[in-house]
């Protein structure tokens, strides 16, 4: 058994680590820049931003393999070349006024695979080091995770102010400044654990985690399990369940709308500050203040999901129910999107969007555990999971499309008329959700 200062070291290695994996949601804050330098249309762009989320969603199932079968150490180093990496190819191709989307969704898609691997090993090395205060542990990786993108765009605000290609270095140098620091403390353990301790972690708290999600308790397999389903459910059962289906839907468009706005705000600051004819610094920080308040909105949106799970679960409710509560304030969030008309206003859609976008992604997979069992919880919400990656590649493409039709040169000067029909193919998506959240609860009802 480790020492407790040992493990303590860990403990504050794995939440520093946590702190490079979730700088893929800075892209809007450098993203139209990048863009504008490389020729890129707002459609290519948008795209480009994707690729990252598509990286954390098929990384998901490998990493967990690799941390499972090859350690910590060759988790955590494939994580820091596909960032670091990532990231000086970005800096590279801006340098250069090298136009390549095809590169440039490469780039963003190693950083989204690099995020995963550390993240995976992270939090599985805190579930083995702390077995008895595992949701406490992972907690901790996750805040970072989700205040990441804030703490790099304050630090680009205050440093790299009007210069991409710094901020982009500063990115790179900055992950892999953290892995050197950090990584040795979490690769030690490698040797430490043994056998038995890594069998005896339940993958249903590290899938869970890795979401990520259950950021408030002490206590992650009690707060997951359920009112026992009627049968563990998984395979080609699962494929038949129309309730997987309902789920399947529910997750990709909450998910989707999210992951939209996250990779085309930057976008929508620039549109809203050149209507106004602000500077183009004034451009750029307000960019970066929709990246920080969507990064904090994410985090608290998580940690509100936590202990509201935790609250309806202790009056044994289904948690189901809380599905509502996504959807209501993402359409809200949408509706608040479309009355902005000057930039500092849209701070409010961001925030909003920020808050239900982590709520999603952290009573989903509870929703999932008590729908479906715990036994195979890792496979059904890899499955699940999934569901983001096709409506966000439309709706982003959407935007980008939208957006380049009414822009001459690449710019925009339209306001929110840039890319307002966006927004009402989003509330339309919504409604698709809460139309499958009602069947969802309906059907479970009728069930039980």
């Amino acid at each position: 058994m480790p020492s407790t200062l040992s493990r303590v070291v860990v403990l504050v290695a794995c939440t520093f680590l946590g702190l490079v994996c979730g700088t893929l949601y800075l892209y809007s804050s450098y993203g139209p820049q990048l863009a504008i330098r490389l020729s890129y249309s707002a459609a290519d762009s948008s795209s480009i931003g994707l690729f990252g989320s598509v990286g954390i969603a098929l990384s998901g199932p490998i990493a967990g393999v690799v941390v499972d079968t090859y350690g910590y150490t060759a988790a955590l180093s494939l994580g820091a070349v596909g960032i670091v990496s990532g990231y000086a190819c970005l800096q590279r191709q801006y340098d250069a006024a090298w136009a390549s989307v095809s590169v440039s969704r490469s780039a963003l898609f190693l950083v989204g695979c690099g995020s995963t691997f550390i993240n995976s090993a992270c939090l599985k090395c805190c579930a083995v080091t702390f077995p008895r205060m595992r949701g406490v542990a992972t907690a901790l990786p996750l805040a970072l995770y989700g205040l990441s993108a804030m703490v790099f765009s304050v630090a680009g605000s205050m440093f790299f102010s009007g210069d991409p290609s710094a901020f982009l270095a500063f990115l790179a140098r900055a992950s892999f400044g953290v892995f050197v620091v950090c990584a040795p403390a979490v690769m030690l353990r490698d040797g430490a654990t043994t056998p038995g301790q890594t069998e005896n972690v339940p993958m249903v708290d590290l899938s869970r985690a890795r979401s990520p999600l259950h950021a408030v308790s002490s206590h992650p397999v009690r707060a997951l399990s359920p009112p026992r389903p009627a049968a563990e459910v998984s395979g080609a059962r699962l494929l038949r369940s129309p309730r997987f289906w309902l789920l399947f839907i529910t997750t990709g468009v909450l998910a989707a709308v999210g992951q939209m706005y996250i990779y085309s705000v930057g976008y929508m600051a620039s549109a809203l500050s050149v209507a106004q004819s602000d500077s183009v610094v004034n451009a750029e920080q307000n960019q970066r203040l929709q990246v920080s308040l969507l990064s904090v909105a994410n985090c608290v949106g998580r940690l509100a999901a936590g202990i509201s799970g935790d609250m309806v679960h202790s009056w044994h409710c289904p948690r189901r129910w809380l599905l509502v509560v996504p959807v209501i304030g993402l359409l809200v969030a949408q509706g608040s999107a479309l009355a902005v008309s000057a930039p500092h206003r849209l701070s409010l859609a961001s925030s909003l969007t920020g808050f239900f976008y982590g709520y999603t992604f952290c009573i989903m997979p509870l929703v999932v555990g008590d729908e479906f069992g715990l036994r195979h919880f890792s496979a059904n919400w890899g499955l699940v999971g999934l569901a983001p990656v096709f409506p966000s590649y439309y709706l982003t493409s959407l935007f980008g499309q939208v957006y380049d039709s009414r822009s001459i040169n690449g710019v925009c000067m339209s306001g929110r008329v840039c890319y307002d029909s966006v927004f009402y193919v989003t509330t339309l998506a919504v409604l698709l959700a809460a139309v499958s959240v009602a069947l969802f609860n309906l059907t479970g009802r009728m069930r039980h």
